[in-house]
């Protein structure tokens, strides 16, 4: 399989998602860059979503962060479809 960051991405909206409460798993990777660790982040999905590879890795875009990484400074995170837990069900 291709290196995912080699292939083509397609950005696509799903308006099912926007504004839903979701809390997040994600990866890290830590300093020497041998090992990862788990992060989290909550906040609200954008309705973004975002195909990369073949197979698809599937993301979607999280925003308006309330949980987040000490040193994570970005407004916005995509996080694997998988690892993503909607809290209003």
């Amino acid at each position: 399989m291709a290196d995912p960051s080699s292939q083509e991405s397609r950005v696509s909206h799903d308006p099912k998602l926007a504004g839903r409460r979701a809390q997040a798993d994600g990866g890290a990777q830590v300093e020497g860059g041998q090992v990862a660790s788990r992060e989290t982040f909550e906040g609200v999905l954008t309705g973004r979503r975002l195909e990369q590879g073949d197979p698809p890795w599937r993301w979607l875009e999280l925003g308006d962060l309330t949980e987040k990484p000490e040193d994570f400074g970005a407004e916005f995170v995509w996080v694997d479809e998988e690892y993503v837990y909607l809290q209003d069900e």
